[in-house]
């Protein structure tokens, strides 16, 4: 667990963001990526079939060190923990990763999340429970939809 966590909006508009993995959580992770604006570049053997080719960069290969020297932020999301690991021990200190497979050997945690036009919303169990964290969410979001009537994404 992260000794003293730092919560923040980062702007990735113009940061190279590699996500090692073509399963379903680089698929979850892909989407939000996304539509934060960013075109990530997937490298993974093979893809699942819901991950659109087209909107990312694919480096169809294993994780070599070579592929993520550029990278400002690194996923590692394989179904391989020890990838993930050397994901992580590979990377220099400007280099931000989260290793998936293990919360307390990485440098952030995803949040989730709900945003609107003019308001966002995180929520954090620290990485310990991201269902309680997407239950947290929803009701939240019932909450302030009708409070202050607002539509999130």
């Amino acid at each position: 667990m992260m000794e003293a966590p730092y919560p923040i909006i980062l702007n990735l508009a113009k940061k190279n963001v590699a996500v090692i993995g073509g399963g379903k959580v680089a698929h979850r992770k892909i989407k939000k990526l996304l539509l934060a604006g960013v075109v990530p570049t997937v490298i993974s053997p093979e893809l699942v079939a819901n991950i659109d080719q087209a909107k990312i960069n694919w480096i169809q290969d294993i994780y070599r060190r070579k592929y993520v020297e550029e990278m400002d932020i690194i996923i590692a999301c394989t179904n391989d923990a020890q990838v993930n690991d050397r994901v992580k021990a590979e990377a220099t200190h400007f280099q931000l990763v989260n290793n998936t497979s293990d919360k307390t050997n990485s440098d952030f945690y995803n949040l989730a999340t709900l945003s609107s036009d003019d308001m966002f919303i995180s929520i954090s169990t620290m990485g310990k429970s991201p269902s309680i964290a997407k239950k947290m969410k929803n009701e939240i979001k019932e909450w302030v939809s009708k409070r202050f009537h607002k539509e999130f994404e």
